[in-house]
């Protein structure tokens, strides 16, 4: 008997969650799937003994940081020291116990699947490089559940 789909890319985007931490050095990662307009987390890594969002669903239109990453396709950064911090991101990252911050749409079967978000404990900003980094990683976990 084969596993069934939805149960290889849980575990992909897991495995990509874990990647993702390592690759550009933060401390946590969620990923979540975008519905209309909810995210549902799918899957997360977080330092022991600490869950980030545990299964919550968000309006994508009350984080308008998040709806600007997946209508534009592009990722963003900011940390709580920004002049421009979104002000509902900022909540969610003061109540996570984050300070710096990085989104990444994902893309899976052509279109914009998911999201993902990169934390740091402290307010060392997320730069062009770990855009990169994380997108690369990203690319590749899109062709393993493409494929």
């Amino acid at each position: 008997m084969t596993e069934p789909t939805n149960l290889r890319l849980i575990d992909l985007l897991a495995a990509t969650a874990h990647e993702l931490v390592a690759g550009v050095n933060a401390d946590a990662c969620t990923v979540s799937r975008v519905i209309g307009d909810v995210l549902i987390l799918i899957t997360e890594r977080a330092p022991e003994g600490m869950t980030l969002l545990g299964g919550q669903g968000y309006l994508v239109p009350d984080y308008p940081l998040t709806q600007a990453v997946l209508s534009s396709g592009r990722p963003r950064a900011m940390t709580l020291s920004d002049e421009d911090a979104d002000p509902a991101e900022a909540d969610v990252l003061v109540e996570l116990g984050f300070a710096s911050l990085l989104m990444l749409p994902l893309a899976i079967g052509g279109r914009t699947w998911g999201l993902v978000e990169l934390y740091r404990l402290e307010p060392h900003p997320f730069d062009a490089k770990d855009m990169s980094v994380a997108g690369e990683i990203l690319a590749r976990a899109s062709a393993r559940a493409d494929g």
